[in-house]
């Protein structure tokens, strides 16, 4: 059963089920009292047994944090690129997942228009250019100064 933190602080509230709740961290015998004792087994505070639930903080932080991301989105944070990944691999997956967001096919853009959807998922602009050019994901013509995405394959 996964416990929700507003069960458990809605619980904890009362003063009665916060006393019941201490004296079975202390280990005395809550069962007799039904009905705060079903309150605090209902919150996940309490086992059935009448034990206390020592899992259940944890396993309500748990649930309480967001699913971590996968994949490239590991990488992100808001939307912005935290930095190039050390792995190989998961280097060329952000770069390559970056071309295909970023920069649409068949069209050649300028120096100052490759920057700036570069800006918009990084601060270090010379850095991931360099990257994606170095690594095959754009092509930069011979003078320096157009680039295109790179020919899938």
């Amino acid at each position: 059963m996964t416990v929700s933190w507003q069960k458990v602080f809605s619980t904890l509230a009362s003063e009665p089920l916060r006393e019941a709740y201490a004296r079975a961290i202390l280990g005395e015998d809550v069962s007799a009292r039904s009905r705060e004792f079903s309150k605090l087994v209902e919150s996940g505070l309490l086992l059935s047994d009448g034990s206390v639930n020592d899992g259940m903080f944890k396993d309500v932080l748990g649930s309480a944090a967001g699913a971590r991301p996968r994949g490239v989105d590991r990488f992100f944070h808001e939307g912005r690129l935290d930095g190039l990944p050390a792995g190989q691999e998961d280097r060329l997956a952000v770069l390559e997942h970056l071309a295909d967001r970023l920069f649409p096919l068949d069209q050649e853009l300028d120096e100052p228009a490759v920057n700036l959807l570069i800006a918009t998922v990084t601060g270090d602009i010379p850095t991931l250019r360099r990257a994606l050019v170095d690594f095959g994901f754009l092509v930069r013509n011979p003078d320096g100064t157009r680039y295109r995405r790179a020919p899938a394959g």
